[in-house]
């Protein structure tokens, strides 16, 4: 009899720890998700997302920049798409004279830059640098004295990304962004974490 009352006592006791454990991790997540979906209140002002994204790192943090500045967004795609790896690096860096810049699809979506108080503009590392689509979109686009914040995505050296964007942007105040590595290896709530503290102490 007390072996069974024993018996009886210890589940009830794995039971209660087991709930209380539940209760506190779904707590602890759901704390988290708010925390990590927050969005910036901190006087940005309307803001526009510019990027280019081949494989979808870049694409990444501009979503995310999106869902907390409640930003519009527009993705620069070019008329013809890459080869695949290893054909994609020769094209990329002989893309890399402005003779040769790839040509973009005109689809007639891009916003008017003078709506917006604050422009993100974005792209992946290609050699150490810009890579060619966002160098040709930059080649046509005047940004007309806007406030542009830089951000790009790597995979392990960002090179001179953005002393060389800063060159190429017409007419813009430049912001020095921040740059992300292996952004699809991140772990989500470090990477939303990242993010969330880069816009919060954006000196604008």
């Amino acid at each position: 009899m007390f072996k069974y009352l024993f018996l009886t006592i210890s589940v009830v006791l794995l039971v209660s720890v087991f709930f209380i454990v539940f209760s506190y991790s779904a707590e602890s997540t759901d704390s988290q998700s708010t925390t990590n979906n927050q969005k910036i209140n901190n006087n940005l002002g309307k803001v526009l997302i510019i990027y280019y994204s081949l494989s979808g790192n870049t694409r990444e943090i501009a979503m995310k920049i999106k869902e907390k500045t409640n930003a519009d967004i527009y993705e620069i795609k070019t008329e013809n798409e890459y080869p695949g790896s290893p054909m994609i690096y020769i094209t990329a860096k002989k893309q890399m004279n402005p003779k040769n810049y790839p040509k973009l699809k005109n689809d007639n979506t891009m916003p008017d830059i003078n709506q917006y108080d604050l422009i993100f503009v974005g792209g992946p590392v290609w050699w150490y640098t810009v890579p060619a689509p966002l160098l040709s979109f930059l080649s046509q686009f005047d940004f007309k004295g806007k406030t542009v914040v830089s951000f790009a995505t790597h995979g392990g050296n960002y090179g001179k990304y953005f002393e060389d964007f800063e060159t190429k942007i017409k007419n813009a105040k430049v912001i020095r962004g921040k740059e992300f590595k292996k952004v699809l290896k991140t772990d989500r709530n470090i990477l939303d974490n990242k993010i969330l503290d880069w816009l919060i102490n954006l000196n604008i």
